[in-house]
């Protein structure tokens, strides 16, 4: 077992372990000006929170060794790939985490996170907002590809024509066979869930929505002053 973490990164989460594909569109450069690539913010933000000084507890810790045990005792790491802070890790988890968080910088994500439970039901509990709103969008996938399985896929040997950026899943070249994924990959997806609906969750999910909210209106403001000089010159 490694004694440090294998980046050598002071964040647990640190940019640059996610899997290929989410790791190839953090690599894409906007075309269009004046805009916000809120993919990369978003992961950024996550490794930021996920940093040696960052509060505690960090939220990836929260959700391995605090979240998942408590939905089942067979979700305790009993061997890691490598220990930080004392506590051992797998890699694939924090790859997991990490591009699902990453995920939700894209249009469809952010409206995943935005978009308000449909039905709440009767006795409906907004820390359980998050796994209900995975649950509805699962119902609409098929048995070969559900959202653990998009949401998890890692690259194989079937994946065709790996360097061409795509986002939407219907011109994905990846091929999303759930074979692939594990009975952990799932746990921790659904961990990732439930922390989003906890207390610190729900701060960071404000927190980053401030960012993304403010980035837009910077972004509106050198628009308007770009066309203004523009406009200005013309006269």
């Amino acid at each position: 077992m490694l004694t440090r973490h294998p980046l050598e990164n002071p964040s647990l989460a640190p940019l640059g372990l996610r899997t290929q594909l989410s790791n190839r569109r953090l690599q894409w450069k906007p075309t269009i000006q004046f805009t916000v690539f809120e993919e990369r913010m978003i992961a950024r933000f996550w490794d930021k929170h996920n940093r040696a000084d960052a509060p505690r507890p960090l939220p990836v810790e929260a959700i391995l060794h605090k979240i998942l045990p408590s939905m089942a005792q067979s979700n305790r790491i009993s061997k890691g790939d490598f220990v930080f802070e004392g506590k051992s890790y797998l890699t694939r988890d924090i790859v997991t985490l990490s591009s699902v968080m990453q995920w939700f910088g894209t249009n469809v994500g952010r409206c995943f996170i935005d978009r308000k439970v449909a039905r709440q039901g009767r006795g409906y509990h907004e820390s359980r907002e998050f796994t209900i709103k995975l649950a509805e969008e699962n119902k609409s996938w098929s048995r070969s590809c559900d959202m653990y399985t998009f949401l998890s896929h890692r690259c194989t040997g079937r994946c065709n024509n790996k360097k061409r950026l795509r986002f939407w899943l219907s011109n994905d070249p990846c091929v999303h066979d759930s074979r692939t994924v594990t009975e952990r990959d799932k746990a921790v997806i659904d961990g990732l869930m439930r922390w989003l609906g906890t207390a610190h969750g729900r701060q960071y999910i404000t927190e980053f929505r401030i960012r993304r909210d403010l980035a837009w209106k910077e972004a509106g403001e050198r628009r308007r002053r770009f066309y203004d000089r523009r406009r200005t010159v013309a006269a």
